[in-house]
């Protein structure tokens, strides 16, 4: 996919920036009906790896692009807290990125508006035991609660109405614009405010099927994987000396 490599995606920044101004969650909705200059929300949404997500963030940083990056507490795939993880997140947020939770409601056996809010405020508080304030709250695979149109107490969250109708929302979903590349789209053409929600697994240095980036995902947490089990266990160390494992 041509339009999902890295040098795609600085074209693509070049061109957003070219006619917009970033925004955020929290100063968007204030100045969308007012602004002269049309609006961009941009955010990443990080449901399956960090490694990517510090790519993005070292591209936007060249361009001089501020994007909200929301992570995940509760994603089997990656670990925050982890030394590496801390490590990632803290090279994200060093670039001067705004800081987010990504919150899945799946991860918990009932959710209901009632306990919504203390759930999120939770995860809230994990992040920023370790990384500073968070600003915002995307769902990940929201369902009717979370579109709702619902408004948490604290944070403002992604998809609140103001952020579906005051912006034209576009994202990557899948490793596919699931409504067109935002730049030729008609929201682009006459200039109406702008909220991308982009996943950086599904961007590469060269082009790539989405299932293609899937399978470089895997190997890269396999390696890991024995990495740390080689780093952690003498059991695991010592038999993987002795007995190869074949590819």
């Amino acid at each position: 996919m041509p339009e999902f490599t890295y040098g795609y995606y600085r074209a693509f920044l070049h061109r957003l920036c070219q006619e917009y101004e970033p925004t955020t969650f929290k100063e968007g909705p204030r100045r969308a009906r007012d602004a002269k200059t049309p609006l961009l929300i941009l955010r990443h949404d990080i449901d399956m790896g960090l490694e990517a997500a510090a790519m993005m963030a070292h591209i936007e940083s060249d361009l001089g692009v501020r994007s909200t990056y929301f992570f995940m507490v509760t994603c089997p795939l990656y670990n925050v807290f982890s030394r590496e993880g801390m490590e990632y997140v803290r090279e994200i947020l060093s670039a001067r990125h705004h800081f987010g939770l990504h919150f899945d409601c799946a991860s918990y056996r009932d959710v209901s508006p009632s306990n919504l809010d203390d759930l999120v405020s939770r995860e809230c508080a994990l992040l920023e035991s370790q990384f500073g304030s968070i600003e915002a709250v995307s769902f990940h695979r929201p369902g009717p609660l979370e579109l709702s149109g619902l408004k948490l107490k604290r944070l403002p969250n992604s998809y609140e109405i103001v952020f579906r109708e005051e912006f034209q929302y576009f994202a990557d979903s899948r490793g596919r614009w699931s409504r067109g590349n935002p730049l030729e789209s008609e929201t682009f053409r006459k200039r109406g405010n702008l909220h991308i929600c982009i996943h950086p697994i599904w961007w590469s240095p060269e082009p790539r099927t989405p299932f293609e980036c899937l399978l470089d995902l895997v190997k890269r947490i396999s390696i890991r994987t024995e990495e740390c089990l080689s780093d952690n266990c003498q059991v695991w160390k010592e038999g993987r000396d002795s007995a190869p494992i074949q590819p």
